[in-house]
């Protein structure tokens, strides 16, 4: 049997797992299509603690608290805690003057660090202040900044019965290189064609780390257990484990800054393909007895993204596959699927990403470099995702530098120009 030969099956069989993701994610993208409808309203009524893990952020925690503290919400219905974790700066300093409540939380010699540890720690000392005085608990990163409408769509989430809620994920600094534009487009992207599209299914979606908001009782419910180094994701299987899956809201916005290092997004970026890994085989296994158990389709449909490559990775895998049936024979000796067939599947997606970018981006980007910088980006993750499956068992937390102090007025200035 010769090596082509034997390549050649690989292939076949390689083509046809792909496949069978592209339909996978090709008929829940249709759903993303159209206008998103709004959740009903309600007036100011439940209570929010705003929680910020912040390990030396003095160059950006300050904006966000003064953005958190201009939102269009009761100011006595919500409260800003700071959980300074491990910082030997001045973020507890900026973050008391500007009123918000600052938990420190110093590390003993050989306690492991990261973002998980620091929240658990904040959520013993709230104690039972925070059942009594909290319906819902939000989260955001330092580096963030908040559209002002946020705590009244959780508002009306949380009164319409949701009970984990992510809002839409954006960019602040989308323009400032090649990097931070492929992360920005490719959240776009998947905001619309994943996130939006599972809600209007029935889904559930998926949280992620940041501008997300928990019902207090389910919190308790679930408890903070999750450790892995993608801890939103775990905190999402755990939930809809229980039968609660995630929600989407599309209409109020967090921005966070996007590593413009291509060695920092790819640190990042193995920090979340590892953390992916790590909840899969951790999971699966239960959320497949869930389905069959239960005829919970929610819990297959979680099964099926986390043991699924992604669209970045598909989209990559796929461009290869195209180059390779059309640079050689194998064809001739295997039945391969039809070149013509794989681009259909790129070229629906090539539009989406446009179509996304029309009608969601409130930022002024050249459509040709997103679709340039977009591409380049997803073929990087590939070996990044190889990558992660050999080294999963490295849980070191290498936290992303933010240095970006940008202000919500600079970007809502920059959307009103762009409309104008």
């Amino acid at each position: 049997m010769s090596v082509e030969y034997v390549f050649g099956i690989g292939l076949t069989l390689i083509q046809y797992v792909l496949l069978f993701f592209w339909v996978y994610w090709l008929f829940i993208s249709f759903f993303g299509f159209g206008k998103p409808k709004r959740q009903q309203a309600h007036a100011p009524y439940k209570k929010f603690v705003i929680m910020i893990p912040a390990h030396n952020e003095e160059a950006v925690i300050g904006n966000l608290i003064e953005n958190l503290n201009k939102m269009d919400y009761p100011k006595e219905l919500y409260e800003v805690c700071v959980i300074a974790d491990g910082c030997s700066d001045r973020t507890s300093d900026i973050a008391r003057k500007l009123g918000a409540t600052v938990i420190e939380h110093t590390y003993l010699p050989g306690e492991r660090k990261g973002k998980p540890y620091g929240i658990k720690y904040a959520i013993e000392q709230y104690g039972d202040r925070l059942d009594n005085d909290f319906d819902g608990i939000a989260f955001f990163d330092a580096d963030n900044l908040v559209s002002l409408n946020y705590l009244k769509e959780m508002n009306n989430h949380l009164l319409n019965g949701d009970k984990l809620i992510q809002c839409y994920l954006d960019s602040k600094n989308p323009n400032d290189n090649w990097v931070t534009m492929g992360y920005s487009v490719s959240y776009i992207f998947m905001n619309r064609s994943w996130q939006l599209a599972k809600s209007r299914l029935g889904l559930g979606n998926a949280i992620g780390g940041t501008g997300f908001c928990v019902d207090t009782a389910l919190f308790r419910k679930i408890g903070w257990t999750a450790r892995s180094l993608t801890e939103d994701l775990e905190f999402t299987i755990q939930c809809l484990l229980e039968g609660v899956p995630a929600k989407w809201c599309h209409f109020a916005r967090v921005y966070d800054e996007k590593p413009e290092s291509f060695k920092s997004s790819c640190i990042q970026r193995l920090r979340w393909a590892r953390g992916h890994w790590d909840v899969c085989f951790k999971y699966s296994h239960r959320l497949i007895w869930r389905f069959i158990s239960k005829l919970d389709v929610k819990a297959f449909d979680g099964f099926m993204y986390l043991i699924n490559p992604g669209k970045i990775v598909l989209s990559a895998m796929t461009g290869i596959l195209v180059f390779v049936s059309i640079a050689t024979n194998l064809s001739d000796m295997h039945p391969l699927i039809p070149w013509q067939v794989w681009m259909s599947c790129l070229l629906f997606q090539f539009v989406y990403v446009g179509y996304a970018q029309l009608l969601d981006s409130n930022h002024k980007v050249s459509i040709f470099k997103s679709y340039v910088y977009l591409y380049f980006f997803n073929f990087t993750y590939v070996p990044l995702f190889i990558w992660s499956l050999i080294t999963m068992k490295n849980v070191n937390w290498n936290p992303t530098k933010h240095t970006r102090a940008i202000q919500l007025n600079d970007i809502e200035l920059e959307e009103k120009n762009n409309v104008s």
